[in-house]
């Protein structure tokens, strides 16, 4: 996860339940203890502490986090280990199920209805439910064109238009310095979520709000495809407040060959490499930033379309739904 091999919400929120599956079936509760008291807080504690050493968890990690501990101390300590740790991993399955895959496939059926012959849907950098979206248009008949605004550093956008591109759709791809550009020839943006606070906020990566803004002036529906798992009874009023800090040397260019631009550029590109010895001069690598909720058309969820004030209301249904 530090090193972005396992990259998005999902994807790191299905590993981590994963990996605690690994680390229950290796788990012995010691003697004069029961499981449900020693396994979350001696034993899944220290494995999360360590996760957040690495990364900041995500929204959807630490919504996953709080239902599996709450299942994990509501066990009988009669239940034998054996029993009990069954349970548990066959619960951590249904989780993912439920949650996660099935969500993501009602948000494809509901969302890919959305886009009509004709149609020009742009999306920024790379979700996995967008992308499932788009394939299942696709694979519907729908004929249409998508636009990939991607960004630096990471880049995802080069996956998403590529893996598109492979299954036979029409793409651009660009970066968002052209996003303006882009958006002009757009009919609907389709974009991914991090989270969406409870004050309809749309939580992203970073450029997300330029492209939604863009989108708002020329009156082009912004559409936020995200699963409940990522809703936050947090409130989000800026990009600054609790974002995640990625390490600056991220944003430094990549050693290449000498530009047409001549000695002036290489001296340039040096002493940005050496940022550290530059006097007065900070590199600042945030990865999310907030959309506010007047540039979001809709919210296409498990539970069907709504605007981001019902957000509050699908976060608390979803969340007594997993505590039952």
């Amino acid at each position: 996860m530090s090193s972005y091999v396992v990259c998005g919400s999902n994807a790191r929120c299905v590993t981590m339940l994963l990996a605690f599956k690994s680390a229950i079936l290796a788990y012995t509760t010691p003697p004069s203890t029961s499981l449900a008291r020693h396994l979350t807080s001696h034993y899944l504690s220290p494995q999360i502490e360590y996760l957040k050493s690495c990364r900041p968890i995500s929204i959807s990690m630490g919504n996953a986090i709080r239902w599996l501990k709450d299942y994990i101390i509501k066990i009988d300590p009669s239940v034998p280990d054996s029993e009990a740790k069954t349970s548990i991993c066959s619960t951590i399955d249904t989780f993912i199920r439920e949650r996660i895959i099935i969500a993501d496939t009602a948000i494809a059926a509901t969302a890919s209805s959305k886009i009509r012959d004709g149609d020009v849907v742009l999306t920024y950098v790379k979700s996995s439910i967008v992308q499932q979206t788009l394939l299942t248009a696709h694979a519907a008949g729908t004929r249409f064109r998508v636009i990939v605004v991607d960004s630096k550093p990471l880049f995802e956008g080069k996956n998403l238009a590529r893996h598109l591109a492979h299954s036979g759709l029409n793409v651009t791809y660009s970066l968002v310095s052209a996003a303006a550009h882009a958006v002009k020839d757009a009919t609907k943006v389709f974009l991914g979520a991090h989270a969406m606070m409870s004050n309809g906020r749309l939580y992203s990566r970073v450029g997300t709000a330029i492209v939604a803004m863009l989108a708002h002036e020329r009156d082009i529906p912004v559409i936020v495809l995200c699963e409940s798992l990522k809703f936050t009874d947090r409130v989000a009023l800026d990009s600054i407040v609790t974002n995640e800090v990625a390490p600056p040397d991220e944003l430094l260019p990549s050693a290449g060959p000498a530009t047409a631009l001549g000695q002036s550029s290489q001296a340039g590109q040096a002493s940005i490499v050496r940022w550290k010895d530059v006097p007065n001069l900070q590199l600042l690598n945030v990865l999310y930033d907030v959309t506010p909720a007047e540039y979001i058309k809709m919210v296409v969820t498990e539970y069907g379309s709504l605007p981001p004030s019902s957000v509050p209301v699908v976060h608390r249904i979803s969340t007594e739904r997993d505590v039952r």
